[in-house]
């Protein structure tokens, strides 16, 4: 067997675990799933990036810190982190079957023309809506699919000729589509960031901590699109060319159902099975996946279409979860760690340090955004910091200000770090589609709404912690 077969169904298995964990939680599918996780990294170690490689180390370090340090109970507490690894790695790898059936979906395609084919200004503010709902379902695959579009879409001939013209589209394209992606962890109810706080926090519920961060979303948008329309060039409008915009809104009508649908079979799926959302994603999502691949085939007849169906994601499998080796294992250790990291932390030291009067209230969303953004800066996953930081803030008896505020802080900061870093995959993404640096468009494109964005932030979350505290 080839260690890409053994790799995707070595994957494919701790899925399975996780989910009949999900419908009946018993040890032997945690067990099976913790097993199974291990036994992947172990096969992909060779292949992994260098920072996995890095976290890994890190995670098995604090394993033997844990048993060295006498901690209450080691065991227990690993068994738990691993299990907590393994649901982030789970989390990750189901977004496959979503990706799989947009690959080839006609919905998608038509989609991305009608964001694309757009008057300027209305072109920003689909682009972004773009970025984010793509986002959702494709994650980073959102970059390539609608970065593609815009190059292939803004060429001298589209511009008139001009290149003063063809380049300001596209800047202003990629910046739309760039920060449209970076609030899907604030406002995907698919998001790993969703996921990451209300299984770090329990005392969260995602009925408060998703309005809020739409919310959040639509301030962080809203300057995006009033920044674009104060930098529009106006000398330059005469020498637009005129174009004949495409109109198909039940292309975008269709993405936003596929999206709610995920969402309100996980809502059924938390009241029937009494599980929170985060878990209940894991079952609704590759269900929705399927069912889309499956529409695509109809025409087949039931027995070709399954038939069909199974295959191309057995052999898409086969291809894509070796692929995500370095994504699982800077997830699934981030997830690790923060759990053990928490159990480890006295909760009076912590609790000390939050309530030193050096830590002002009022600075602490400020705190929580710039903890993960300047990380982010020099190559850091927001992940690893949110992860860790979050599962910490569990460990204090008593926070300063509402949970929800610090919660949201965090993911704001991971929000403008995929705005400001050029260490991101996203960033890197972008600038080679576009034959940038990534520095030039996180840097040099987007630096000042960056820097606007964390003050607007700042002052967001202070005054609604003071509102819901």
């Amino acid at each position: 067997m080839s260690r890409a077969r053994l790799s995707a169904l070595l994957l494919l298995g701790m899925i399975v675990c996780i989910l009949a964990d999900v419908l009946a939680p018993l040890e032997p599918f945690r067990l099976g799933a913790r097993l199974l996780l291990v036994g992947f990294l172990l096969v992909e170690w060779r292949k992994m990036a260098a920072n996995a490689k890095v976290m890994i180390g890190i995670a098995i370090g604090l394993t033997v810190g844990a048993a060295l340090a006498g901690t209450a109970d080691p065991g227990k507490v690993v068994a738990s982190s691993l299990d907590n690894g393994a649901f982030f790695a789970t989390f990750f790898a189901n977004q496959f079957f979503l990706r799989e059936a947009a690959r080839s979906s006609a919905l998608v395609s038509r989609c991305s023309t009608f964001f694309v084919n757009q008057p300027p200004r209305r072109r920003y503010a689909l682009l972004t809506l773009g970025g984010y709902l793509f986002g959702i379902i494709l994650n980073i695959g959102v970059l390539s699919l609608l970065g593609i579009m815009i190059k292939q879409r803004n060429s001298l001939e589209a511009a008139g000729g001009n290149e003063q013209i063809r380049d300001i589209r596209e800047r202003r394209m990629v910046l739309a589509l760039l920060r449209g992606f970076s609030v899907t962890p604030l406002a995907s109810p698919l998001s790993i960031s969703l996921a990451v706080m209300l299984t770090a926090l329990p005392s969260l519920h995602w009925s408060s901590m998703l309005p809020l961060g739409m919310a959040t979303a639509a301030l962080v948008l809203g300057l995006g699109w009033l920044q674009d329309t104060l930098q529009a060039p106006a000398h330059l409008r005469p020498l637009v060319p005129p174009m004949e915009p495409t109109r198909d809104l039940s292309a975008l009508v269709g993405v936003a159902a596929l999206v709610l649908l995920v969402f309100l079979m996980a809502l059924a799926f938390e009241t029937m099975l009494g599980v929170p959302l985060s878990r209940a994603m894991l079952v609704s999502t590759p269900l929705v996946g399927l069912g889309w691949l499956a529409r695509q085939y109809l025409d087949c007849g039931l027995k070709d279409g399954s038939k069909l169906v199974a295959e191309r994601v057995v052999t898409q499998a086969g291809i894509t979860f070796p692929a995500y080796r370095t994504e699982i294992a800077i997830l699934s250790s981030a997830g690790f760690i923060g759990t053990l990291f928490s159990a480890m932390i006295p909760p009076e030291s912590l609790g000390a340090l939050i309530a030193s009067p050096l830590l002002p209230p009022v600075l602490l969303p400020a705190l929580a955004i710039l903890v993960v953004v300047v990380p982010a800066l020099i190559g850091i996953n927001p992940i690893v910091s949110v992860t860790i930081i979050a599962s910490a803030l569990r460990a204090a008896p008593s926070l300063p200000l509402a949970t929800e505020s610090l919660a949201l802080g965090l993911i704001a900061g991971w929000c403008l770090s995929i705005n400001s870093s050029a260490m991101t995959a996203s960033a890197m993404l972008l600038g080679e589609l576009v034959g940038k640096s990534s520095k030039t468009i996180v840097l040099g494109w987007n630096g000042w709404f960056t820097l606007v964005g964390f003050a607007l932030l700042s002052l967001w979350l202070t005054a609604l912690s003071g509102l819901i505290y």
